[in-house]
């Protein structure tokens, strides 16, 4: 699976947090999140583990009770069931990668074109 840039979606997830969904293969997700300035991400988990990568932007996650401070070119790997949120400080581009294939973010793949 191909996904071009013109043919991705955005879908708000929650208030100030949106996703879309590139491409997914039988084993792994890989998705981009948009979150707002301000905005806040409150505690969850989930049985995927979660991989990510801040493009742009600041903000601090509390993972499993510990707060982590990420900015541009920062990383984290979060294995599946622990606790996670975040505070945004500045809005931020990341993508991140989930395994096995989240299937609740199926609906936000490309519409159109498939390569």
């Amino acid at each position: 699976m191909i996904t071009k840039n013109e043919d991705a979606v955005w879908h708000e997830l929650i208030p100030g947090i949106s996703v879309s969904t590139l491409v997914h293969g039988d084993k792994t997700l890989m998705a981009r999140f948009e979150l707002k300035e301000h905005s806040y991400l409150p505690i969850h988990s989930h049985m995927h583990e979660q991989t990510g990568y801040l493009v742009s932007g600041h903000m601090t996650m509390t993972i499993d009770g510990a707060e982590y401070h990420f900015g541009p070119g920062d990383s984290w790997c979060i294995a599946p069931g622990v606790e996670h949120g975040a505070v945004i400080h500045e809005t931020c581009l990341a993508i991140e990668v989930f395994s096995p294939v989240r299937e609740d973010y199926m609906p936000y793949l490309p519409k159109g074109k498939t390569y």
